[in-house]
Parts: structure tokens; C-alpha cells; sequence
């Protein structure tokens, strides 16, 4: 009989309960020893863990074989950087990234939202409504619907947000509004590898859906589908029936509307390219934003992530991608509250079903290496073949990023200083790529984007301020081409000329 492995766990400030953990390690035929402490588990450690799961933020280098949380995803995460790589995208290939209501970053993009949404209100058929979402909110904490741009609150203002155009048909199942919360498993950042799980949970609202009005968009139990929130309402269903209540699991749901008629491989198929495409718009950066952590690179731990999808589906089947949850729940409870507000906590069957499958098939593919039916791959090595290397330019401009960045004096992490941006305009030859440049022009270009930049020195590129510069040339120089097309060339002669001056082959 062959003797079943054993693994040394260490569990820190994590909702996710050791008991689940035991059950899914044991159904892949692994025995673990658990630890579980409120402190994080310090660097210099003399024991080694084959895992730590950890429910907070950690930049440390810690002695785990397998940490649960790639440092830096928690940015790209955030509401504003994501929709804003999302629109570079959509900007780069029309049409094919259009998976994300339209969105803007505010205060730094209110001006474009205002003249979109003054534009639409001279419509005599403007029927839009807006969502405002607080940048690093959760648990649908500051979200409301609003009609005008002059309905934001001058409060709002002041922080970062993210507005979206209201998505007013939802897909329904008997007249309630719902989402999905799909797991996704980062299982390797570089080279990226990642897996989508088929389960997951169906979050319902508790008030039978209308389409917003004046009079409703104030109603969080029709319009959104929190289960932070409306687990506060009096018609929330806790049903211990998967099929059933308030919180059911997605397969069950699939079932149901392919019952109905509903062509549910479509449905699939369409959530599979949105997962695929929103990694390819977040894996770069992720990358680069690694350069401000300092212990990054010397620790010998394989970094995974455990992603939770917010997705709707409306009446045309189309898939939007509402958000994404860095660090999702592994709860397995539910909290009931009376009329005085005071909580009881009993098991949820449903969350417990989904979790534990979730959780099971992750650690099946890490840790030992191999598929797991429940989970289907979305991005495997090598990276991208075919059709889809078109992808590909979003890596290169952040290649070509951080080769600057780790070159430049400023030493701030992932920020581009004045003496690095000359370096990359004097090392990729910048004057010869685009004719009739000056280096005064070059000089003068870098202080109008840092005026502009998202980052709060003002003083230095972020990458996206970088990007931007990248489009700007790119488009001076080849103007008949199109963006992508143009930023190809662009790029490819910076790297180049980049090789050529360091006499160095750079891998891409």
C-alpha cells in the first residue's frame, strides 16, 4: 500500500477553516499537519512549510514551498487600474476587449465622463444610468446608481472611484437579478499559468428586479447582488438545496436555463475568453508592479492566487466582467441577523459544496502537478500561439518598462525617474526611430505626461504614463498604421536598438 504524503501547513488571519482544508487535501490523498496563528510567520523561520495560506497583505520572503498570494495582484485588482488596462486594451483592439461596462477612473477621468454622459442626455432616448464604485471598496461598501454626473457627491470626488454604465438587462431567473463568483487560479505568474474552476456560487438579489428608475435606484436588494448586503434582508433564502434560495451554485444554475433553452456552452465558452482576456490585461503589470517589493526576488516560493470572477450575464448572453475579488471569501458559514440587528452564524451547505471543490482542485494541480476535472486551463506555456501573439505587444511595452526600471537610479520600485526615462531615449535611440525629434521635445513630453500621471509624486512614469508615451511616438511615427500595428514596429525597434547599444540578445 502505497503511503499517502504528508504536508506541513501554516495557516495566518485566513477565513478559510482548517476543517476544509483537511477534507479537500484528503479527498487528493494528502495528510497535513496544520498550524494556525494569528502572526505571520516570521522570515528567518528555521521551519519550512510545504504551504502557507495567508489572509493578509505580505511582502516578506517567507520559508513556504507554496505561498498563496502573488504580492503585487492586489493593485491590478483594484477597480481603477483594472478597467483602466482593460480600456488600453479595448483601445488597442477595438471590439475584442469590450467584456467591461464603460468605465472611468475618477477624479483622474471625470471630465471624459461628463462629456460622454452630457453627450447621451441631449438624446431624446437616453434611458443610462451609471454606478459608482469605490476604487479599493468591498462588500458593496459606497456603491450607488445615479442618473447625472452633477448626482456625485462632491465627497466621492475627492477619493479614487471607478463609474460604469449601468448594465439594465440583466439576465433573470424568475424576475431576480443574479451574478457569478468564478474562482481562477493564477498558478504561476511567469510564465503565466492559470485555470478557471467550473464551480462556483450564484448570487441572488432579494428583490424582484425593475429596470432602474428615479424611483428604484436607490433599492441595494434589487440592483445589487452583494451577499454582503443582502444577507441583511428580510427575503434573503438560506436553502441548504443547492438549486434553491439566495446563493446557489453556478452548475445548478447552468442546468436550470439550459432547461429553459438557453444555449449554456455559449455561456461558457463566452466567460472562458472574457477570464483569458482580463489575464492577459493584468499579468504584465502584475509583473512590474513586483519591482516594489523589495524581498521578491529572492524568495524561492512558488507565489499562487486564488481569484474570485464577478460576472453577469445579460438577456443577449454576453458575459461583462464586473470585477475581480483579489482575496475571496473561503467562508463556509452564513450570518443570520434579527430584527435587533444581532447575528447568528450557521453553516452554509452551499458555500461548503463550492469552496471545498475550488479549493480541492487548486491544490490538486500544485501540488501535485496535474490536471483536475473540475478545473479547466485558460493560459498554459507556452504563453501564446497563433492568432492570439497579437496579444503579446502589452507584455513587450512592460518588458521593455522594467528593463528601464531596474537600470535607474530613482530606485522607486515601479517608477520611472527623469535619468532613467533619458536612458531609454538615449539607449533604444528614440531620435532615430522618430524623425524630426529633439531631445528638448523628449524632455518636454515626459514633464506634460508626469503632470498628468496617476502616480502621486507627479514627478516620475508609471507604467501607464509610460505607455502612453509609447502610443504618442509609435503614432508620430508610423501614422498610417493602425495603433497596434504602429506600437508593434515601435516597440520592436526600441528593443533593437536596445540589444544593438547594450550588445546584449534580449529574451522575449
Amino acid at each position: 500500500m502505497t503511503k499517502r504524503k504528508k504536508i506541513k501547513v501554516h495557516l495566518t488571519r485566513t477565513s478559510l477553516p482548517s476543517e476544509l482544508l483537511e477534507e479537500a487535501l484528503s479527498e487528493i490523498d494528502i495528510k497535513v499537519d496544520i498550524v494556525e496563528s494569528s502572526f505571520l510567520l516570521a522570515a528567518h523561520s528555521k521551519v519550512k512549510y510545504d504551504l502557507l495560506w495567508c489572509g493578509c497583505d505580505t511582502e516578506d520572503a517567507l520559508p513556504a514551498t507554496f505561498q498563496n498570494r502573488i504580492p503585487a495582484i492586489k493593485f491590478v485588482c483594484r477597480k481603477g487600474p483594472l478597467c483602466q488596462l482593460v480600456n488600453l486594451m479595448q483601445e488597442l483592439f477595438p471590439g475584442e476587449f469590450s467584456f467591461m461596462p464603460l468605465s472611468w477612473p475618477i477624479p483622474s477621468h471625470y471630465a471624459e465622463f461628463c462629456h460622454y454622459a452630457f453627450t447621451l442626455k441631449g438624446s431624446s432616448k437616453n434611458t443610462q444610468f451609471y454606478i459608482l464604485k469605490p476604487d479599493e471598496g468591498s462588500q458593496g461598501d459606497g456603491i450607488y446608481l445615479f442618473k447625472s454626473p452633477t448626482d456625485i457627491t462632491q465627497g466621492t470626488l475627492s477619493r479614487n472611484s471607478v463609474v460604469q454604465t449601468y448594465i439594465h438587462n440583466p439576465l433573470l431567473i424568475d424576475n431576480f437579478k443574479f451574478d457569478f463568483r468564478l474562482y481562477v487560479l493564477i498558478a504561476k505568474l511567469d510564465p503565466l499559468e492559470a485555470y478557471m474552476c467550473k464551480e462556483g456560487l450564484a448570487r441572488f438579489c432579494t428583490e424582484k428586479y425593475q429596470k432602474p428608475s428615479h424611483k428604484n435606484i436607490g433599492k441595494a436588494y434589487m440592483h445589487l447582488t452583494n451577499y454582503s448586503l443582502n444577507k441583511y434582508s428580510a427575503e434573503f433564502d438560506r436553502s441548504e438545496q443547492d438549486y434553491l434560495g439566495s446563493k446557489r451554485t453556478v452548475s445548478s444554475v447552468m442546468k436550470a436555463l439550459k432547461m429553459s433553452g438557453i444555449d449554456t456552452d455559449k455561456i461558457w465558452a463566452r466567460i472562458e475568453e472574457v477570464v483569458f482576456k482580463t489575464l492577459i490585461c493584468i499579468a504584465p503589470l502584475t509583473k512590474v508592479e513586483q519591482l516594489n517589493i523589495e524581498n521578491f526576488q529572492v524568495n524561492t516560493s512558488q507565489y499562487f492566487h486564488l481569484l474570485g470572477f464577478d460576472i453577469l450575464i445579460d438577456q443577449n448572453l454576453k458575459p461583462f466582467l464586473l470585477e475581480i475579488n483579489g482575496f475571496p471569501s473561503m467562508r463556509t458559514d452564513s450570518e443570520i441577523y434579527d430584527s435587533l440587528m444581532n447575528k447568528t452564524t450557521i453553516p452554509s451547505p452551499v458555500d461548503q459544496k463550492v469552496k471545498k471543490i475550488a479549493l480541492k482542485g487548486a491544490l490538486h494541480i500544485l501540488l501535485k502537478n496535474c490536471t483536475d476535472d473540475s478545473y479547466c486551463p485558460i493560459i498554459q506555456p507556452p504563453l501564446l500561439e497563433g492568432e492570439k501573439k497579437k496579444y503579446l505587444i502589452f507584455e513587450d511595452c512592460c518588458q521593455l518598462f522594467t528593463l528601464f526600471i531596474k537600470r535607474s537610479s530613482l530606485r522607486k520600485g515601479s517608477l520611472l525617474g527623469s535619468s532613467g526615462f533619458r536612458t531609454f531615449v538615449r539607449t533604444c535611440k528614440i531620435l532615430q526611430i522618430v524623425r524630426g525629434i529633439t531631445n528638448a521635445d523628449m524632455d518636454l513630453l515626459y514633464i506634460n505626461v508626469c503632470q498628468q500621471s496617476d502616480c502621486n509624486s507627479g514627478k516620475c512614469l508609471s507604467f501607464m504614463s509610460f505607455y502612453r508615451i509609447l502610443l504618442t511616438l509609435s503614432t508620430k511615427t508610423f501614422p498610417e498604421d493602425t495603433l497596434v500595428a504602429g506600437l508593434r514596429k515601435f516597440v520592436d525597434a526600441c528593443f533593437k536598438n536596445y540589444a544593438q547599444t547594450m550588445k546584449i540578445t534580449v529574451a522575449r
